[in-house]
């Protein structure tokens, strides 16, 4: 039997980038520099690098499909001349609230849904349940019960009941500790 890789999932806005609130142009992009060196580490172990993100910004209108495509090609970019490269990108552009067709409806590919999470499985040879899961909100706690997700305290969690980790240094002793 083939042996599953392992995947580290990141939300992209307030984990790999700063969250500015819905994302698109070269400007509005500062990475976070405090995830890089544990980046580097997971990839080191054999975790595959995996951005899983949710786009509403394109049900809403707020930019393209295409200047998503830019802006995530920006994103990769600036992560690879940190010498951390990506294996995949999965993002939901669908929310029951928007106003752009065909994307203003519900998507079981929308976190805390598994919907991108079983595609990554399938497309990358994963294992979710030796995978981690590295959000900024409660609603990154991904409704799968064999992937691990670990929160970031942030200004959408503080305040609220929930285990967060004050920083990633404290995050990834976590998953250092779990492997």
């Amino acid at each position: 039997m083939e042996k599953k890789n392992r995947a580290l999932f990141l939300d992209r806005d307030g984990i790999v980038i700063d969250d500015v609130s819905y994302p698109y142009k070269k400007e509005d992009l500062h990475i976070r520099e405090e995830i890089i060196p544990h980046l580097k580490w997971a990839q080191a172990k054999g975790f595959k690098i995996v951005i899983v993100t949710n786009q509403s910004g394109i049900a809403r209108g707020y930019f393209t499909l295409q200047q998503y495509r830019s802006f995530e090609a920006l994103v990769n970019q600036a992560l690879a001349e940190r010498d951390v490269f990506v294996d995949a990108v999965y993002f939901c552009p669908f929310h029951e609230k928007g106003s752009v067709e065909p994307y203003n409806v519900e998507s079981e590919e929308r976190k805390p849904a598994p919907g991108m999470f079983f595609k990554a499985r399938d497309d990358l040879n994963l294992s979710l349940e030796d995978s981690f899961m590295v959000g900024d909100k409660f609603s990154d706690n991904i409704d799968y019960p064999g992937l691990r997700s670990l929160i970031l305290e942030s200004p959408y969690t503080r305040g609220k009941s929930g285990l967060t980790y004050e920083s990633f240094d404290l995050l990834f002793r976590e998953i250092r500790n779990g492997i």
